[in-house]
């Protein structure tokens, strides 16, 4: 184990970039003992790469096995399959892995689900950060909201933090707005909301304006929600947004989807 930050260092770069990196040796200067650091980092690097794409394609095949492709729909186009092997080449952590092979396997299946910008987001995140997202989507409405608990601006008991929410945001899946609303309109005074696995059945007494306190995910967070396999709502969450909702009046029902 490491007793030093340079001690760290040195065992890092020297694990990733295949040469001597450790305080002594870096201080082993020299035209040719650069070059063979500089040949060895070059090795190293692209071998990496290679074995990142290499794992992000298997991944691919175990998704899509036999799956059939959209017969109607177009190739793969170069440019969006250019952009994914850029990114995907620096790609190790094995949950980031899995999630590219994903993304790989549903365009392969059907082209034009995610866009370049879909792959530029997911270019930024870290294996945390997927599992914040995964944790953030099982409260997702699926035309594209994180409906509130009342005026509150977190879900810490259905592990979302106000801190998981800034960073989903600072990651375009969350749009930065904190104070929005979202309208729907009930004309018989009462809605379904249809999340994934279970139906929320929403009444008013008189309004058939339901406003109600929300944040809203982005194009590129919808993508994913849509196109990934979601996981289902969850129904502890879904009672306790039902529970805020009686406060201002609703009454609520409560079932898991057929």
């Amino acid at each position: 184990m490491s007793d030093s930050v340079a001690a760290r260092i040195g065992e890092s770069l020297t694990q990733i970039l295949g040469a001597d990196y450790h305080e002594r040796g870096i201080n082993a200067s020299g035209g040719n003992v650069q070059r063979s650091r500089l040949n060895h980092r070059l090795a190293a690097l692209e071998m990496r790469r290679q074995e990142n794409i290499e794992e992000v394609i298997s991944m691919a095949y175990l998704v899509g096995g036999e799956e059939n492709a959209d017969e109607d729909a177009p190739e793969l186009d170069d440019d969006w399959l250019a952009r994914f092997v850029g990114h995907a080449q620096e790609i190790s952590n094995p949950v980031m892995l899995s999630v590219w092979g994903q993304i790989l396997a549903h365009e392969a299946q059907t082209p034009g689900r995610f866009s370049l910008g879909t792959l530029d987001v997911l270019s930024s995140m870290t294996g945390m950060d997927w599992l914040t997202w995964k944790q953030a989507s099982k409260l997702c409405f699926p035309t594209g909201y994180i409906l509130k608990l009342g005026a509150r601006n977190d879900f810490d008991e259905f592990g979302l933090s106000r801190e998981d929410i800034a960073r989903l945001q600072a990651l375009d899946l969350v749009q930065q707005t904190d104070d929005l609303s979202v309208t729907f309109h009930a004309p018989s005074k009462g809605l379904t909301f249809d999340f994934a696995g279970a139906d929320l059945v929403v009444r008013h007494p008189k309004s058939t304006l339901f406003t109600l306190p929300a944040y809203r995910i982005t194009g590129v967070a919808r993508e994913l929600f849509i196109h990934l396999d979601c996981v289902s709502a969850d129904m502890g969450y879904l009672q306790a947004l039902g529970k805020a909702l009686r406060a201002d009046s609703y009454d609520f029902r409560l079932h898991k989807a057929a």
